[in-house]
């Protein structure tokens, strides 16, 4: 090589080995470390830094981040913690591999017994969307009969605070794909669910609920409500599913994220997965009734800071399919779109857009893994109506929940929801 080559070809070499070095030095570099919270204030710094493999900007979805800059959001990065789920629905979950399809006609899958209906998820299935759905329908962990006999509705108008505090009990005894006994179905088969909601204060709405009976079946469901005040009890139309829980930002089909039989959704559609930062391993005692302040009552809550409803907790990576559920056309949400775990059936975000096709609420789930009981629980479930300005906070007493409880499903009935008021 002479002499002009050589002098040539030396910068070059220094130049590309100076690019490429600058090139690996995110890849190289420590992930963040655990308990860092990301804000406002340092998001830009940390956004292509890491965290466990992924950059902290690649696990935020748009609103998140939007979120983060423009209404105070801060998450504390937690290491991921896989749950363990219960033998019970495993072992059910691993029997429906190849014996169960969906049955549009009639709105049901074929074959499911009990535990998720299809194990496997294959991405370039034409029907992955709806399966996934069905597998959220069919197969959440929530056990057998789960009661909440205390968890609060914290009503948050964003520019004033908190301007009401419900309180309330949800119950619900799965009538199909029981895995605690020898029967997996209660009843003649048709009911899929009987679920009573129903306030104990503030005085003037104890007692007012509802009694729903949900069926395996394209069938709406039937929904009676009892109004104290009058003494009497009111049958509601079929489309009560997707009606407000009483003054919340909550419709009936927001519980858990998504709580409509899935035929009532005209179309799903399948946008991939992805890793989210989410609160699956979540603090618990999030609600403290004895509290007499609000800093006792609600640990965590940024209840002096506008928006007032930005509760501090633990985010972990997590893996999630994103799914677009288009609703019916008389549904108040042209379309949701769901961010459901891999590993679980479980909904950490939802987006809810309205008749326009413009954004309007934000959903969030808290939930933690009840080892004993064999349930992942929510821990707090917050919506967000980002057009009013206001947020409806759903958090619970975790120490009274109970699941898999010796009961009975006549238990679970209008006779019970009109003596909820006395």
């Amino acid at each position: 090589m002479n002499v002009m080559k050589t002098a040539l070809y030396r910068p070059l070499l220094a130049a590309a080995i100076g690019a490429l070095g600058a090139l690996a030095l995110p890849a190289m570099a420590a992930d963040v470390a655990e308990g860092t919270v990301i804000s406002a204030a340092n998001l830009d710094q940390v956004k292509n830094q890491t965290f466990e493999g992924h950059t902290i900007g690649s696990m935020l979805t748009e609103k998140m981040e939007w979120r983060i800059r423009s209404n105070g959001w801060k998450l504390t990065l937690a290491h991921s913690k896989h749950p363990p789920l219960d033998p019970r629905w495993v072992k059910a979950t691993k029997a429906n591999e190849g014996k169960t399809k969906i049955n549009d006609a009639k709105c049901t899958v074929d074959g499911w017994v009990a535990g998720a209906p299809f194990p496997t998820i294959d991405e370039k299935d034409p029907d992955v969307a709806k399966k996934i759905i069905w597998n959220q329908s069919l197969g959440q962990l929530v056990g057998d009969v789960s009661e909440v006999p205390f968890y609060t509705q914290v009503l948050i108008d964003g520019k004033s605070g908190i301007h009401a505090e419900l309180v309330a009990e949800f119950s619900r005894y799965n009538m199909k794909g029981r895995f605690t006994s020898d029967k997996s179905v209660e009843g003649d088969g048709t009911e899929a669910t009987r679920q009573l909601l129903f306030f104990k204060a503030p005085s003037d709405m104890k007692g007012l609920g509802t009694y729903t009976v949900t069926y395996d079946s394209d069938k709406v469901p039937d929904v009676w409500a009892y109004i104290p005040s009058a003494r009497r009890v009111r049958r509601l139309s079929g489309g009560a599913w997707m009606d407000p829980i009483g003054s919340s930002d909550q419709l009936q089909d927001d519980l858990e994220g998504f709580n409509a039989r899935p035929c009532w959704y005209p179309q799903y559609k399948y946008l991939g997965k992805r890793w989210v930062l989410a609160s699956a391993n979540s603090k618990t005692g999030l609600w403290n009734p004895k509290g007499a302040t609000m800093a006792e009552k609600y640990p965590g809550l940024d209840a002096a800071n506008p928006p007032y409803w930005n509760v501090a907790n633990n985010f972990e990576p997590r893996e999630v399919y994103i799914i677009e559920a288009i609703t019916p056309p008389q549904h108040p949400y042209s379309k949701k779109v769901l961010y459901i775990d891999v590993k679980y059936p479980r909904i950490h975000y939802a987006e809810m857009y309205d008749r326009k096709g413009e954004f309007w609420k934000f959903m969030e789930s808290m939930s933690y893994n009840n080892t004993k009981d064999g349930d992942i629980r929510s821990a707090e479930v917050n919506i967000i109506d980002y057009q009013r300005n206001h947020a409806t906070l759903s958090l619970i007493d975790t120490s009274s929940w109970r699941t898999n409880f010796a009961a009975k499903p006549e238990e679970f009935s209008l006779t019970r929801l009109q003596n909820a008021s006395h």
